[in-house]
């Protein structure tokens, strides 16, 4: 079994080190400097504002005068984060259409309003979901007495 982890580890980082080789080789350090500051503020809006958000819901509901059921719990999580997600890919073309673009094709659709009608429906999904979740409990539970 340590050979194998040895083993693997030691790919890991050949792959990751091959990567390396080809991002310097392929990509200015202009290009490379943008990917770095990318991937700084990816990990700020995941660490600083998408799991803090999920914590303080989380700990919201659990401090709700009642225990919300694990389940709940995880349906509205799980909706945060798929929110998250796709702000997060949304939103860089929100900016870049409100500074413009040189070719109007590119950016041609409503992004702003479109992400905001996503999250209602995902909003609703949500507490559909929760519902059909407590209806389903609920009827576990009034089947379970009767027996």
């Amino acid at each position: 079994m340590r050979l194998a982890r040895v083993i693997l580890i030691a790919f890991g980082v050949l792959v990751l080190l091959l990567g390396v080789v080809v991002l310097f080789e392929t990509n200015t350090l202009k290009k490379i400097a943008g990917l770095a500051a990318w991937l700084i503020l990816a990990l700020i809006v995941h660490d600083g504002i998408i799991a803090g958000i999920t914590f303080a819901t989380a700990l919201t509901l659990r401090k709700a005068g009642r225990k919300v059921p694990t389940a709940v719990l995880a349906i509205v999580q799980g909706a945060l984060v798929i929110a998250a997600v796709f702000a997060i890919v949304v939103v860089p073309e929100v900016y870049k259409k409100s500074i413009g673009t040189k070719n109007p094709t590119v950016l041609p659709l409503d992004y702003g309003p479109t992400l905001l009608g996503f999250w209602g429906v995902l909003a609703a999904l949500t507490v559909v979901g929760i519902a059909l979740y407590l209806v389903r409990a609920r009827m576990r539970r009034g089947s379970s007495l009767v027996e």
